[in-house]
Order: structure tokens, then C-alpha cells, then sequence
């Protein structure tokens, strides 16, 4: 096990890919990583074998059976069900989803094939010799290159979600030689098996924040103050069996950088560079311009989280604000999350705002429209103020001089409630953000704005 103290190092090519825990406990030399690297070519298609021909027939009286896709051939001893026999189509739907995302060429992606396992009695695979060679007992979920074990789940949910994951691993490391470190190989998985699957048009869409499981592990987490800053996400080992909760750290930072506008595409370009000793060297040269602004965005994200958090429509466009000499008039967008003002406020100082403009802050279901003003409105509430009341945050981060802890009242993560009018005595300086209160899950249906004026009281 690695000193948790110590940054991750990259493994150039990692041949067990575990899910709900588990050791990669073969590599193929760093060498030999180096060499493909350097010739331009991947160790993907050559490094693997090809998983041993089946034989249904032989199967079949030891309580197996197979389903056949275009890109999965699954074995299982689960009784024929709606829900099982669609997940080759679901696998297939994936494929293009995966290749699309780590640019591979159509053609390439088109001809790949894994064999999978879904197994409900591990005993009858272990039978049929089916069982992976010095890992029979992985917990959940196991890759090897064109190979993937999954157990049966509780929920066809999470059955999908661990196959969809275990196929990120494979499909990475046989296309592009390594899954990455283990924070971003588990990262990728988990953002990657995030789906939603209509079965009966086949439509797939992945990359989605999961289910309340993941989430509420993290809302616990923030709770029970255990939140984690990015850095110790970044020592997520898989080296060893992780709990679940370990799953769903790196999960929300994949999610997070791969949906953030002003991330996103540094993020996505790292996966170029999986097969680099230095990763997370590079990871961290990528961001270091903007650390501070991710890591109030990460820890923002963690306690506010919910399933179906918009990403995008949280991001934060941090602009510096300056001193107020008159009055200011800033536009707020009722869709958005948290907007500079423009405005630095200063520490003991005294401010008035009022606020006009009526917006739209949610839809009933019968379409029409939920009119709101800066007051909010008392038919709902969220995070205990009524739904659509106008909030105030300050970043103390902008004025110099000053040590404010991030969970400091006034600020992000603990707003000020403003509504209609209000006047209010800066606590500390900083650059004053505006937004209205809605769950971040819940901004997409909000269309509008406010105007609120900003000037100093006496």
C-alpha cells in the first residue's frame, strides 16, 4: 500500500481494474510503457489476450447461459428478465459514448469486444473455470483488459451502473494502454457508469450525477464534517479494497471537472497523458492558475450536492470586485448560481440593497409557469429559505490581509438572506455575489431575472 501521505504515481499500465475495491496487482513493465510511448503506439491491442472461446452448450447444463451483443458476449446464471437480457444492448450503446469520449476512431471502437461475467452464484463460475485466475474473490466488480466479472446488485440500477464501470475500465485500458492513476481510473468509472437507459428506444446517456447512494454518501460526509479537499481525493488508491464512500469522492470530482465549462476541457484532455509517471503532476500544473477558485467550487458543490445537480448552471464566473463609490445595479439571472456584483465590499461597512423584477423559479407540472419576486415564495422552501428569496455570499478571497474559514457565516456556504430589500453590515471584505435560492438540481426549469441595486447606507 502506498503511504497515503505521498502523492499517487501514475502507473503506466495496470492490468486488474477492481471495482468496489480491489488490487491491480499485475503491471507490465514501466520499460516497456516507455518504449510504446515513445514508438507512438499502444500496448492496448497487443498486451491483452483474447478471452478463451464459450461454449453455450457446455454451459448450459451447469446453469449458465449466454447473451450475445455486438461488442459483449455475457455469461450469467441469472433467470432470463427483461432488465438482464437488454444489458448487451446497453453495452453496445456505450461503446460509441466511450470512444467519442477518449477520441478512438470509430472503426477501432467498432471492431472491440470484451467477454463479461454477471454473476449471482459465484460457485457455478468457479465451477466452470470462468473465474479469474488469483482474483476469484473480488467483492463486486473486476476488469481484465477484453475480460470484466460483475456480481449481481440489489438494484437493476447499480447492475447496469457496475457493468457500464467495469466496461470504462476495459475499453481504457485496451484502447488507450492504461486507466490512469487510481483516483482518476475509479473517477472515470464511476462518471462514465453514471447513466439514464430507456430501454425500449435505446437511448443512453452517461456521464450523469448517479443516484441519491452516491450522493448521499457525500451529504453525510459534509455533515459529519469529513468532506474532502481535492487534494486527499487525489490519494484515492485503489491498490486496495476502498469503501464506498472512497467511490463516490472521486466520482464528484470526475463529475465536476468534466461538466464545469471553465474545466472541462484541460480534464478531458488528461486523457491523453494516462500513460505518464507524472499524472498528477500534471494534473495539478493544469489547474494551478485557478486552484483556489476549484477548490471553493469543489467544496460548494459537496455541500450543496444533489442528484441532478446542474454543473454547468452552478460554475461560478469569479469576478473581482471593486470598491463601492456609488451606487451599482447588477443583473441576476434566475437560472444561474452564485454571480458577482462587481462589487467589494468592505469589512464593517454597512450596505442597502433592493431588488426589482419578477422571474420565473419553477414549472408545475401542468406547464404553467411559478411567477416569483426577490422575496421569494412560501409554497416551497430549500436549504430553509423560501423558495426564490434573493441570497448574498461574500468571497473573502479577493481583499488581501484577512484569514476567513470557508464555512464562515456571509459566505458560500453559509449565505445571508436578503429578499426585497435589505440592509446588511459586511463581516468581512470581499467581492459580493448574488443569486436566488433553488436547488442546484432544479435551475433548468428558472427563466428571468432581477435587477438589484447596491449602494453604501449610512
Amino acid at each position: 500500500m502506498n503511504d497515503p501521505s505521498q502523492p499517487l504515481i501514475c502507473r503506466p499500465r495496470q492490468l486488474a481494474c477492481l471495482a468496489g475495491g480491489g488490487l491491480r496487482s499485475l503491471a507490465v513493465a514501466a520499460a516497456l510503457a516507455l518504449l510504446a510511448a515513445l514508438a507512438g503506439t499502444s500496448l492496448a491491442q497487443s498486451a491483452w489476450p483474447t478471452p478463451k472461446a464459450i461454449d453455450a452448450l457446455r454451459l448450459e447444463p451447469q446453469g449458465l447461459r449466454v447473451l450475445q451483443g455486438e461488442h459483449l458476449t455475457l455469461i450469467t446464471d441469472l433467470p432470463s428478465d427483461p432488465e438482464v437480457d437488454a444489458l448487451p444492448r446497453l453495452f453496445d450503446a456505450a461503446v460509441p459514448l466511450w470512444a467519442e469520449r477518449f477520441d478512438v476512431p470509430a472503426a477501432k471502437a467498432d471492431a472491440w469486444r470484451v467477454q463479461g461475467c454477471l454473476i449471482g452464484d459465484r460457485e457455478k463460475f468457479r465451477a466452470a473455470g470462468l473465474l479469474p485466475a488469483g482474483g476469484e474473490s473480488f467483492p463486486h466488480g473486476l476488469s481484465k483488459g477484453y475480460e470484466l466479472w460483475v456480481m449481481e446488485q440489489d438494484s437493476p440500477y447499480y447492475r447496469r451502473h457496475l457493468l457500464l464501470h467495469e466496461g470504462t475500465h476495459s475499453f481504457m485500458a485496451t484502447q488507450l494502454g492504461s486507466c490512469g492513476p487510481g483516483w482518476y481510473m475509479e473517477g472515470m468509472a464511476e462518471l462514465l457508469g453514471a447513466h439514464r437507459w430507456d430501454p425500449k428506444s435505446g437511448e443512453l446517456a452517461i456521464g450523469v450525477i448517479p443516484p441519491d447512494g452516491r450522493v448521499g454518501q457525500l451529504q453525510d460526509a459534509f455533515r459529519e464534517k469529513q468532506a474532502l479537499p481535492i487534494a486527499a481525493v487525489m490519494k484515492i488508491n485503489n491498490d486496495r479494497i476502498l469503501p464506498n464512500r472512497a467511490y463516490a469522492w472521486v466520482g464528484a470530482l470526475a463529475h465536476l471537472l468534466d461538466a464545469h465549462p471553465r474545466y472541462q476541457q484541460r480534464f478531458r484532455e488528461l486523457t491523453n497523458h494516462v500513460l505518464d509517471p507524472e499524472f498528477n503532476d500534471r494534473f495539478r500544473q493544469a489547474y494551478a492558475d485557478d486552484w483556489s477558485d476549484l477548490s471553493t467550487e469543489w467544496r460548494l458543490m459537496i455541500a450543496t450536492l444533489q442528484y441532478g445537480h446542474g454543473i454547468a448552471r452552478e460554475a461560478i464566473d469569479f469576478q473581482r470586485g471593486k470598491p463601492l463609490a456609488a451606487g451599482v445595479t447588477a443583473t441576476i439571472a434566475a437560472d444561474r448560481g452564485w454571480q458577482s456584483t462587481g462589487v467589494l465590499v468592505e469589512a464593517g461597512q454597512q450596505y442597502e440593497v433592493q431588488a426589482a423584477g419578477r422571474y420565473t423559479i419553477a414549472v408545475e407540472p401542468d406547464g404553467r409557469p411559478v411567477p416569483c419576486e426577490a422575496g421569494g415564495v412560501t409554497l416551497d422552501y430549500h436549504a430553509g429559505a423560501p423558495l426564490g428569496m434573493l441570497l448574498a455570499a461574500i468571497d473573502p478571497r479577493d481583499a488581501a490581509g484577512q484569514k476567513v474559514s470557508p464555512a464562515a457565516k456571509g459566505g458560500f456556504l453559509r449565505p445571508a438572506r436578503l429578499g426585497l430589500a435589505s440592509r446588511f453590515r459586511a463581516p468581512y471584505s470581499g467581492t459580493l455575489y448574488l443569486r436566488v435560492n433553488d436547488s442546484p438540481a432544479k435551475l433548468a426549469d428558472n427563466s428571468g431575472e432581477l435587477r438589484v441595486k447596491i449602494s453604501g447606507a449610512p
